[in-house]
């Protein structure tokens, strides 16, 4: 995913924060399918050699919970090593998702930190009230007031980032004046990650009473199996919601606190979402592109301007539509008297409501010369549906006296990864591979 930055950013860098943290984020978000292919690939692999060395040279029985290898003694050497090789990337096929969930929660508690730096910058009366104290030690070489402000904005945030997850967002709504938590679908889904990931981190993944009595505390929703003293792993679906979570959570903290302190700054914020969203639209994320869209609609309700309220809107009935909700897309594009807006807006909704022929008309009442290109008719997901079409061939070879490429050069690509090559998901879609069982050892002797 590639975000494009304004040369001329908001004061505090709050839109910079938000991008850089999405960056952060998918970057793990996309990385952990290619790096678990990768690491079940040569579990899988050393299986097979341990296997086929015990098959030459090995005695094997097998129990109900004991398998038992006999090793000649000339070969035990080069067992140990074959065995300890496989044991190594099967365990690490467990503990890399995990790893990753411990990631996701470290990005973003370093977003965190720098949204609250950007917004004590570009708000420094918010720190006026504050009752933290220095000691003289802090102060003596201090040169100025300035000098003791930016220490102060320091250790405000750090005792906030040590505090928990949900006493941060306490600690929020009381310095910001805002409801954070109150109606957030993903509230109970962020409380159970963070706890997961201290478990992940301080536990081995084994279940405390901390975590349950923070999940039941939060409404969060866990399996009835949970007690204390099992072992959580992270599924390959849990691991997706988890990323969900993180992403909608941050970019709805950076937005809410950026709109209430900067209302000034209005149409950079409508811009970077509206700007985020068609990024998702176009990338096929659409689950997170309508949670976000929504969240435009129900939340923040003002807008900087007629054209980015119609931009949030189109955007959302779009992200609908490739969900295949035909329906809710409908109802949003009919909430607007299109006739009365321009050409751009009116061809956006003639083509989601499936009108090519009067698309075809606006299409070429807009021109060369308008401000829809050839490249957004080319690249638009918006256009996407009406590109299938004769009329929009038609209308694109009038507009741009040339024909619109129906056909890409072929290029194949070799699969990454299938069942041969180690992946195996069970029905809860969990990371997980075969391994041999643990072995006891038996030297045959010479």
């Amino acid at each position: 995913m590639t975000y494009s930055l304004s040369l001329e950013q908001d004061e505090p860098g709050i839109s910079q924060e938000i991008d850089l943290f999405i960056k952060h984020i998918d970057s793990i978000g996309h990385v952990l399918p290619g790096m678990v292919i990768a690491v079940q690939g040569m579990t899988k692999s050393t299986f097979e050699e341990l296997k086929k060395f015990e098959d030459l040279h090995c005695k094997i029985e097998e129990a109900e919970s004991e398998r038992t290898v006999t090793v000649p003694y000339l070969k035990l050497n080069k067992w140990k090593k074959l065995a300890r090789k496989h044991e190594d990337f099967a365990l690490a096929s467990k503990l890399l998702p995990r790893s990753l969930i411990v990631s996701l929660v470290s990005q973003y508690d370093a977003y965190l930190g720098r949204l609250l730096r950007a917004l004590f910058i570009g708000k420094p009366e918010i720190l006026n009230n504050s009752e933290r104290k220095l000691s003289f030690e802090d102060i003596a070489g201090l040169a100025s007031i300035d000098n003791a402000r930016d220490l102060i904005l320091e250790k405000e945030v750090e005792s906030i980032l040590r505090s928990s997850h949900a006493d941060q967002f306490k600690w929020m709504e009381n310095a910001f004046k805002l409801p954070l938590a109150k109606d957030l679908k993903c509230w109970p889904a962020f409380i159970e990650l963070t706890e997961r990931r201290n478990l992940f981190v301080h536990t081995d993944g084994i279940i405390s009473s901390q975590y349950l009595s923070a999940c039941t505390k939060h409404g969060c929703k866990i399996d009835a199996s949970f007690d204390e003293g099992i072992t959580l792993w992270v599924s390959a679906k849990y691991f997706h919601e988890a990323h969900e979570c993180i992403f909608e959570i941050g970019t709805k903290l950076g937005h809410v606190l950026w709109r209430k302190l900067f209302p000034s700054d209005r149409e950079r914020a409508d811009k970077n979402l509206n700007d985020l969203t068609y990024d998702l639209i176009d990338q096929g994320r659409y689950n997170l592109a309508i949670c976000l869209l929504d969240f435009a609609f129900e939340e923040i309700k003002k807008y900087s301007n007629e054209a980015s309220k119609l931009s949030f809107l189109i955007n959302r009935a779009q992200a609908y539509k490739w969900n295949g909700d035909e329906r809710q897309c409908k109802e949003i594009l009919d909430q607007i008297d299109w006739s009365a807006k321009s050409d751009n807006f009116q061809l956006a909704n003639a083509v989601l409501t499936d009108r090519f022929s009067d698309a075809q008309a606006i299409m070429e009442r807009i021109g060369k010369s308008g401000s829809i290109s050839s490249n957004c008719y080319r690249d638009w997901p918006l256009f996407k549906r009406f590109r299938e079409s004769e009329v929009f061939l038609t209308a694109y070879k009038a507009v741009f006296d040339e024909e619109f490429a129906t056909s890409a050069e072929a290029v194949a690509i070799e699969p990454l990864a299938d069942e041969a090559s180690g992946i195996i998901e069970s029905d809860d879609n969990e990371y997980r591979v075969e391994h041999v069982p643990p072995s006891v050892i038996q030297d045959a002797g010479d």
